[in-house]
């Protein structure tokens, strides 16, 4: 099975001591995956052909030349990286810096998977490679294989945006895309791992990508060939975030919505058909669900403004959302610090988050005594 990346061969990542350890890292990785089987094609702008030397043992290199404008990377657009993909066979993006533990027959299991499915997997963030005690990183995907035939839509549209390799948001419309022709599935084995580093993406390119992904996936959304069931649910969610944030005073915040829409999207669907490869087992679906659970004593008032609200221009959607009766908790929003906060964030922006976020926490904390106490004086244990 062909894995498509860029696999740059200079990195800088620290270990727990403080020792830079990047310049071994992706030659790692890269020789992880051809261990487990896989055959490596690795894309790169023209420019790098003579920093690239002769490149690692074993990966095909193949370099292209495209003017991707000023606010661009130097990586390879989308549109470079999968004219290398064969259109009847699985294939796999995946991030250059993840390493591959080693597992059984793992590249023929994968690719019997992606025939019929579009697969993600996500990555275990580790201190180092050597000490494996990490976290499943659930905000991301880091491995997605597909079979191209199967997905074309998606990908004809998806290669006329600027997405490239590093960028923020492909792995979340991409996927969304995807669903939308091809089934998703889970492989949910902690076989990928991640030396974990600071992000790599600013505030200003995540927004712009957010922007971009919105006019993709409502694009998406509209195509006949597309699963009509799952096409009028992402339209009318896309919808439902535009309505619920008209006229708001941070326009961020549409991002934010968006970008919630599209990570609990994979993650319902992947994990309604997740796989263990490396025992083949069915692993039982996780129960999650597009929508929190809706409070019994507002579910009659909620169904009765519904009917006008979604059937409402923003303009009035926005006056009978005033009107609407609110839920005393959400389920967990998005906090300041996972909102506002990046690695370009000063002292007093991190601060002012976490006061916040604090604040929230206590609030909520009040209202979750006001109401046990309610419930108590009502007679109910």
């Amino acid at each position: 099975m062909l894995l498509l990346t860029s696999a740059f061969p200079r990195l800088k990542r620290f270990d727990e001591n403080g020792m830079d350890v990047g310049e071994a890292l992706v030659g790692r990785c890269l020789r992880s995956w051809q261990a487990n089987g896989f055959r490596i094609v690795s894309v790169h702008n023209k420019a790098e052909e003579k920093l690239l030397g002769d490149g690692f043992p074993g990966v095909e290199y193949r370099f292209v030349e495209e003017d991707l404008g000023p606010e661009a990377r130097k990586t390879p657009s989308f549109a470079s990286v999968l004219a290398a993909a064969p259109q009847d066979e699985p294939v796999g993006i995946v991030n250059a810096d993840v390493f591959m533990a080693p597992s059984p027959d793992f590249a023929e299991r994968l690719a019997a998977t992606a025939a019929d499915s579009t697969v993600v997997m996500h990555r275990w963030e580790v201190p180092s490679l050597t000490r494996r005690q990490g976290h499943r990183f659930d905000l991301g995907v880091d491995l997605l294989a597909f079979t191209p035939r199967k997905v074309a839509p998606a990908l004809a549209s998806f290669v006329s945006y600027p997405y490239q390799l590093g960028v923020p948001w492909w792995d979340y419309a991409f996927p969304v895309a995807a669903s939308l022709y091809s089934p998703l599935m889970l492989v949910a084995d902690p076989i990928l791992l991640h030396h974990t580093h600071d992000q790599a993406w600013n505030d200003g390119e995540w927004h712009r990508f957010a922007g971009l992904s919105a006019g993709f996936l409502k694009a998406q959304a509209e195509e006949p060939s597309a699963n009509p069931r799952l096409a009028r649910e992402l339209q009318r969610r896309i919808a439902r975030i535009e309505r619920d944030h008209y006229g708001s005073k941070n326009p961020k915040d549409t991002d934010y919505a968006l970008a919630e829409l599209t990570i609990r999207w994979i993650h319902v669907f992947s994990e309604q058909r997740a796989l263990s490869l490396l025992s083949e087992m069915e692993l039982p679906a996780s129960g999650r669900t597009l929508d929190d659970p809706v409070e019994d004593d507002l579910l009659e008032g909620l169904l009765a403004a519904n009917a006008a609200y979604n059937s409402a221009d923003p303009a009035e959607a926005s006056e009978i959302r005033r009107k609407m009766p609110r839920r005393e908790f959400k389920g967990p929003p998005p906090l300041a610090l996972y909102k506002e906060i990046s690695t370009e964030s000063t002292a007093g922006q991190v601060i002012g988050a976490g006061f916040r976020d604090i604040g929230r926490v206590i609030l909520s904390t009040g209202k979750l005594l006001e109401r046990r106490m309610r419930r108590k004086r009502r007679g109910y244990s």
